[in-house]
């Protein structure tokens, strides 16, 4: 019991940070499509620089899926679930979030081999990997 009270203070503490002025912070409700599966949750990013942006990606009860950043054009992804957690896994998540990370600060409607990036008019960001056969939705979270 005192356990779970410890690692709830904790966090509670990690959620009270606060963010610097400069840092675009970034909230989507993400919905990942492949192959007949489906994969719902939140994802955060900051935006720390013109070129240097880190997120997480976890499901609505706050298990994290993976985590990632994006620094000089290229996408890392880390800390992942242990489903999702091999490496050909991994390597479609980081071509396709290097692809999503280079242009959704851009807003403009982007094409990159397989890849494809719409700005849709409800606010919704639309990713598609035909290689793959791996959709992303990213809508909006508002107050």
């Amino acid at each position: 019991m005192i356990s779970l009270l410890w690692l709830t203070g904790l966090g509670s503490v990690h959620a009270m940070q606060e963010v610097p002025d400069s840092v675009t912070c970034l909230e989507y409700n993400l919905l990942m499509q492949a192959r007949g599966n489906e994969v719902t949750g939140i994802c955060i990013m900051n935006k720390e620089s013109e070129d240097q942006i880190v997120g997480t990606v976890v499901n609505g009860f706050g298990i994290k899926a993976f985590d990632f950043s994006y620094t000089n054009g290229k996408a890392r992804i880390f800390n992942v679930i242990g489903p999702l957690n091999k490496w050909y896994i991994k390597k479609v998540l980081k071509g396709d979030f290097t692809f999503i990370l280079s242009n959704i600060f851009r807003g403009e409607d982007a094409v990159k081999k397989k890849r494809r990036i719409s700005f849709l008019p409800n606010g919704d960001i639309s990713v598609n990997n035909a290689r793959y056969k791996i959709n992303y939705l990213f809508t909006p979270i508002t107050d």
